[in-house]
């Protein structure tokens, strides 16, 4: 049978608009997936293997032969291999498609002791990382511990740098001091203790010449005390903290930190904007310890006040700072839940979303709206 020529050209009509309708929902779902990602936060790890201490210059320093003995090194037997299986998982589950782990500093636990030991102890801790298969980049911040003890630091420039350039695949890092972009945002990693490099013009550079939407600042010491030690970045120069500030609120950068192996989050306002600081810990000691016992909401001197035991010396300096800083803080919690953190993003709807897993929980315990937070 003959068709006629204007059913032909209705007929290819017909396919030009079926094709072309399937090519626009194509982009629109191609548009739609690099508009959403999530990140997986981990905070403090300390992996840690007996074999990688010299024990008789460990020995030397009895508590921290102790965390060594009974803590970091029984944690890590325990519990490393099936959290690794946890982070995995969820890699492989959550919806929208994570796009890197970002580990906030004391990936290792140091103290190995000797050159040779520390060398050992970064190899090993490299490994691991491999051996956890998450098949993402990890963006790794340095903590303290990742260069405490003979030879530490010279093993993190040998060893680690080598990891981060081949994790992000960015060869041109030459230190901890980095950033990566992924999509739309970007993560820059920041080495307090660089002392070769300013460490807030390399911040202000790298944020305020981006044009990513969304930026975080991984830290591993916090920007905002959150405990009763008043650990923070620059707290003993209030001028040079309050440019290291300034640079984060002009630039709308969320802070992600660790150190105080605590999960906290806190807003505070400065007269350049809102800075909202995440803390993660990620030292799984117990499992099922998936509530917390106490969680602390009320911010200001009473922190410190409520841990008498804890460097009685330095309290009325501690409760000044805590009070000083009370005046700025508008939103705070913590609690001591060791765990890990997803972070989702929708650029489409400038959403961003906080999600905290407690140990092995298959559910969030909290849920927090970091868009809301960020919100003058």
């Amino acid at each position: 049978m003959k068709t006629s020529k204007a059913s032909d050209m209705k007929n290819g009509t017909f396919i030009k608009r079926t094709f072309s309708i399937i090519y626009l929902l194509i982009i629109l779902s191609l548009q739609n997936f690099a508009q959403k990602s999530s990140f997986l936060i981990l905070g403090d790890l300390h992996y840690d293997l007996l074999a990688d201490h010299d024990m008789n210059w460990l020995g030397t320093k009895p508590d921290d032969l102790r965390q060594v003995t009974k803590e970091y090194t029984v944690y890590t037997e325990r519990n490393w291999s099936d959290f690794m299986e946890i982070l995995r998982q969820k890699v492989l589950t959550v919806k929208p498609a994570v796009t890197a782990v970002i580990q906030l500093g004391d990936l290792s636990e140091g103290l190995a002791g000797s050159a040779e030991k520390a060398e050992q102890m970064a190899a090993n801790a490299i490994r691991a990382v491999e051996a956890a298969n998450l098949n993402v980049p990890w963006i790794i911040a340095k903590g303290n511990h990742d260069i405490t003890g003979p030879g530490a630091a010279k093993a993190f420039q040998e060893f680690y740098i080598p990891m981060l350039r081949k994790q992000t695949g960015h060869p041109e890092i030459k230190s901890a001091n980095y950033s990566y972009r992924c999509q739309n945002i970007q993560i820059t990693c920041v080495d307090p203790w660089d002392k070769e490099s300013d460490m807030i013009a390399f911040l202000d550079r790298e944020l305020s010449g981006s044009d990513a939407k969304y930026k975080f600042v991984a830290i591993h010491e916090p920007v905002i005390p959150v405990t009763e030690r008043c650990w923070h970045t620059l707290r003993n120069d209030p001028l040079k903290r309050e440019k290291l500030l300034e640079v984060i609120a002009r630039n709308k950068a969320i802070v992600l930190c660790g150190h105080l192996h605590r999960y906290s989050v806190v807003r505070r306002e400065t007269k350049w904007g809102t800075i909202v600081q995440v803390m993660v810990i990620s030292v799984i000691k117990d499992r099922k310890y998936q509530k917390p016992i106490k969680i602390i909401t009320e911010y200001g001197p009473s922190l410190a006040v409520n841990v008498p035991d804890w460097q009685p010396e330095t309290l009325d300096v501690r409760k000044a700072m805590l009070a000083e800083e009370a005046k700025y803080v508008t939103f705070y919690k913590q609690t001591d839940l060791p765990g890990y953190a997803v972070i989702n993003i929708d650029e489409k709807n400038e959403d961003i979303q906080l999600e905290y897993y407690a140990a092995f929980a298959k559910k969030p315990y909290d849920r927090i709206d970091l868009t809301k937070l960020l919100r003058p």
